[in-house]
This record gives structure tokens, sequence and C-alpha cells, in this order.
């Protein structure tokens, strides 16, 4: 008999004689989907902050920062910098000239919970031309904010989790009282995570007399050199232009890496537990066939498909806790909104992740199996000979 009409044999047989183990199999599938569970469900974290990696962001946009900023928040830019940056070549324009760029100024200011808990949230002031930068961004309630007048947007997720932030409440943010006016959506990145306002109100409210960031589009990514040519040839101001995804990384990179390493260290942590399932339920098995595969070495069985039947084995067990798994982060967790640090997305089970899960269960099953297998294959002759 060949190699592999051996191992199906053999492994065949070790899946027939599951039922007759249900509960060590059990302890396995529940270890596994557990795990899986768990994994999948910080795994979908990390999805969901992928907004904030900028791999989405638009390609034919660039940031003019002031010198030596990585992101907005530590970013100083004068009004004249400001001008220079909408006035350079290669930026984007409407027939009138007016061109496709905004610049913001923010504050970090105080909102509560609707749990009662306090929280940072960015109010962002806007320059007029957002609406041609951004023109995804769309009021779906209300209307958009007035100049010169303490009016401000929410996103629909702010709306959610933050108290006092229905259309028509009036919040009071450092002293100065502000109404919600309109709900936004469409962006369904950082822009979800902070409050709308126009620029020079917000500036005007906070004692502000300075910009954090200019965002163009450019005409086509060929100015992109000339754009930034034109603006270190200007002698009159000190800034520096990024892409967007390098803002995003200078400023989200820490926390991206820290939701991975949270992601994959707590799975293995649980993993290691389902190992001990799996191990548990497997020497069970090959305790109860001991005779058995004594009598199948005695007859020809080599010990490589023995091995191998056992692994295989030891995978099936745990294929079923990846999807049962999969299927629990996804039915409880899939969706939801988080606000680490103030920033919101939305977790979020994709296929990568189910994908992941799955890989991880067939690791488990593998290891959990290996020292089964080595033990099933090194059953002595004799034990068959002396039941004879």
């Amino acid at each position: 008999m060949t190699f592999f009409k051996q191992t199906a044999a053999l492994t065949a047989l070790g899946l027939r004689s599951i039922g007759q183990r249900r509960g060590s199999s059990l302890v396995t599938v529940v270890g596994v989907t557990t795990v899986v569970a768990v994994l999948a469900s910080l795994l979908a974290m990390s999805e969901g902050a992928v907004i904030f990696t900028g791999a989405n962001a638009p390609i034919d946009q660039l940031v003019v920062l002031g010198r030596g900023a990585g992101a907005a928040p530590q970013s100083v830019l004068s009004r004249d910098a400001m001008l220079a940056a909408m006035d350079a070549p290669g930026v984007k324009r409407e027939p009138d000239g007016t061109p496709h760029a905004t610049a913001t100024s923010m504050v970090n200011v105080d909102a509560i919970k609707k749990d009662g808990t306090r929280s940072q949230i960015f109010l962002v002031g806007w320059t007029s031309g957002v609406k041609l930068v951004q023109p995804d961004v769309k009021i779906v309630e209300g209307r958009w904010y007035e100049p010169a007048v303490h009016e401000l947007v929410v996103s629909d997720p702010i709306r959610k989790m933050y108290s006092g932030m229905d259309i028509g409440d009036r919040i009071t943010l450092r002293g100065t009282e502000w109404t919600v006016v309109g709900v936004f959506a469409g962006s369904d990145s950082l822009g979800d995570s902070v409050l709308r306002a126009e620029a020079e109100t917000v500036m005007s409210a906070f004692g502000r007399t300075t910009f954090q960031q200019v965002i163009v589009r450019l005409e086509s990514l060929a100015d992109a050199e000339v754009f930034k040519q034109a603006l270190a040839d200007n002698p009159a101001i000190d800034v520096e232009v990024k892409t967007i995804k390098e803002t995003f990384q200078a400023g989200f990179g820490q926390l991206n890496l820290l939701i991975d390493f949270l992601a994959y260290f707590v799975g293995a942590v649980m993993a290691s537990g389902a190992v001990f399932g799996a191990l548990n339920s497997l020497y069970a098995s090959v305790d109860s066939r001991r005779r058995e595969l004594a009598t199948l070495r005695a007859i020809g069985f080599n010990g490589g498909p023995i091995v191998l039947s056992v692994l295989i084995e030891g995978m099936v067990l745990a294929l079923p806790g990846a999807f049962l798994g999969a299927a629990i982060a996804w039915l409880f967790f899939n969706g939801n909104t988080v606000t680490p640090a103030g920033l919101i997305f939305k977790l979020t089970v994709t296929p990568h992740v189910v994908w992941v899960a799955v890989l991880w269960s067939l690791a488990i099953g593998l290891i959990g199996a290996s020292l089964p297998a080595l033990r099933a294959a090194r059953v002595p002759v004799a034990t068959a000979l002396r039941a004879a």
C-alpha cells in the first residue's frame, strides 16, 4: 500500500473515532473557538484602524505643514504660508480660479460620552475650500455651519456616542457656546472623529492666529514636484510638504503598531491554552487506539503515514473552532464603534480576518497534534502481539 493510501486509511479511522471521545474533542473545539473569537475581534479593531494608516488616502492630495512637524497637531502655519500654498503652481483650480485647497485650525476640547465618562475630541475649523478638497463629505441632516457664527456639525458616530450632539443642542467648549446645526457623513475616516466648524470662527473663539495644515488637490500627479519646489524656493515661508499617508503614519503609526501587537500577543497567549486542549484530545485518541496502531505497524504500515494522519486529525478538529470563532466575532463585534484615545472607528471583520483566524486554528491543531503524532508512530509492535 502506498504512502498516501496508508495516510488516507489511517486518517479515516481516526476521524471515525472522534465520536467515541466527544468530551475531549469538544474541549479542543471550544478552546479554538474562544481563541479565534478573541483574535478575530482584536484583528477587527486593526482592520478598522486601517483608516489611520492613510492607505486609502487620495493620491492627488498633498499636505503642507510647518517645518519639523510630523502631523497637523504639532504644526504651526502662518497666514502667509497658508496663502502661498494655495497660490502655488500645480494646485487644481475651478474655472473662476478658486483653488482646491483648504486650511485647518484645530483645538482639543472636552466632551461627555453618553455613559457619563469624559473624553477629549478635536474641534477642527476649515476654510471654504474644504468642499472642493473633500467632496465626499455631505450633510445628511440639518445644514452646514455658517461663518462668523458659533455653529458646528458633527459626524453620525459622534452624535451616537456623545451627549449634547443632536441638532439644535448647545454645547460649551472652553467657555464658548456652540450650536450643533448639522450631521455629516461620507468621510469614513479620521474625519469621523472630529467636530467641524468654520476656521476663522474657531481661531477667533480660541485666540488662535495660525493654521496647522493646508491640504491641496493637484491638477495631476506630475505636478507634485512643481508644487513642492515652488514652496521650497519661497524664502518667506518655512514649510514642508508631505503626502496624507506620511502624515497619518507620523501621527498614528504607534497606535497601529500597538493594536497589532495586542491582537497577536493576546491571541498567542490564548492559543497556548487551546494547544493543551488539542494535546489532551489527541493523546486520548492515540491511547484508545494503541493496540490498533501497533497492529497496523505489524502488518506493514509505516510511521510516516501514522504521524501525518494524526496531524490531519488535529487540524480537522481545529477547523470548526475557526469558523465558529469568526462567526461569533462577526455577530457581536462587526460594525461596533470604538474610541481609543478619542479616535472613532468601526470594528470590521473582513475576509482577511477570517483567513488569518483559519490559519491560526490550523497552527493550533498542528502544534497540538505533533507530540501525539510522534507517540502514535512509536507504538511498539509488541503491544499488538501481546494483545493477540
